[in-house]
């Protein structure tokens, strides 16, 4: 994708995310990110289908910056693997809050099962999906309610120990 483009992109995004401080996704329309952002309407369409697109591709990018983040921890348990996740995600609570909460689609979901399932192919399928599930639910918990990231990974590190 050339500079230009990318630029655009990036200006509706930063939009949509500051638009999203303050009202709903519901409250959002296209025609406000577009006088916002200073772009007409087609130009919104050459990138995003529609206001569902532009969540979708949000939250896969935020959710690859997770998933980067992730790869490059040198942490060999699980555990540890699992503190660390939940530090970026502490970091960044409040916008993957409001991207959650606008996801009514399930995107969200989605990129972190698919994503956790992709890690654990050493385990028995059944396994697998059983602690991408609990995980993906753990974490909608912790964004939505008001709980520290100590008490969730101690949590998890409970839950963890109980099924050894």
């Amino acid at each position: 994708m050339d500079r230009r483009k990318r630029k655009t992109q990036t200006t509706i995004t930063d939009v949509f995310y500051q638009l999203l401080k303050r009202k709903s996704y519901e409250e959002i329309s296209v025609s406000q990110i577009c006088q916002v952002a200073d772009i007409n309407r087609g130009t919104f369409y050459l990138h995003f289908m529609d206001k569902d697109d532009l969540l979708e591709k949000s939250i896969a990018h935020e959710m690859q910056k997770l998933f980067n983040y992730c790869d490059r921890c040198e942490e060999s348990s699980d555990l540890k693997k699992l503190e660390k996740t939940f530090e970026y995600i502490a970091a960044h609570r409040d916008h993957l809050r409001r991207l959650f909460l606008a996801d009514k689609q399930g995107f969200f979901a989605r990129f972190q099962i698919n994503y956790l399932m992709e890690q654990m192919t050493d385990q028995p399928q059944l396994t697998s999906i059983f602690f991408a599930h609990g995980f993906v639910g753990l974490l909608e918990h912790y964004l939505v309610n008001d709980i520290s990231e100590i008490e969730i990974s101690q949590e998890i590190e409970k839950i963890t120990h109980s099924l050894r």
